[in-house]
């Protein structure tokens, strides 16, 4: 009879102790998931509309990869579009944004090694595109158009990517995750 007191008494004095203390507890809004306070500005690509899956064979890449299965040329040309972006409190550009792109075969080489995939970046004369960006002041947004001209050096064949990097910006700081993206893509003759 004495344990089943004692064990009362120890329970209610512990239930009167962690009420007591939660009282004390003043804070009862939620903090917000989407609240942007503390962020810092980056800059980086966003989802430019190809198929975008989670990389080769369902694993998560370590850079986003978009593909375009089947460009149709038209005039001995086809393309597509990488979309540069600020990404943070404001949500557009607050001046000019000036970006400088360019091709990273590291960065293909490394997605290979992570994907065990084994794509390739064409020969530099089967495309071009503008390597200067600028994200205007009040936009969230700007597009670089890559252009591909298949010539004798091209294979359409082959499994071709090109790694897009963004190297240089004069406003923000360029994203760690998202400032490269693997761009795969075949070409319909």
């Amino acid at each position: 009879m004495k344990i089943l007191s004692l064990n009362k008494i120890m329970f209610l004095a512990l239930g009167s102790v962690v009420f007591s203390l939660t009282s004390c507890l003043k804070d009862t809004d939620a903090p917000s998931m989407s609240s942007t306070s503390g962020s810092n500005e980056v800059v980086m690509f966003q989802d430019n509309g190809g198929s975008d899956g989670q990389g080769v064979n369902g694993n998560l890449p370590i850079y986003p990869q978009y593909d375009f299965p089947d460009l149709t040329l038209t005039n001995d040309t086809t393309g597509f579009d990488a979309i540069v972006m600020v990404g943070g409190p404001t949500g557009t550009a607050p001046q000019d944004v000036n970006l400088t792109l360019g091709v990273d075969t590291a960065s293909l080489r490394a997605f290979n090694t992570d994907q065990g995939s084994s794509y390739t970046c064409p020969d530099s004369s089967t495309y071009s595109f503008s390597t200067s960006v600028t994200i205007k002041k009040g936009q969230a947004q700007a597009y670089a158009h890559i252009t591909i001209r298949p010539n004798s050096k091209f294979d359409y064949s082959a499994s071709y990517a090109i790694p897009l990097k963004i190297l240089t910006t004069n406003y923000a700081t360029i994203s760690t995750n998202f400032g490269v993206e693997i761009n795969s893509f075949s070409v319909s003759k």
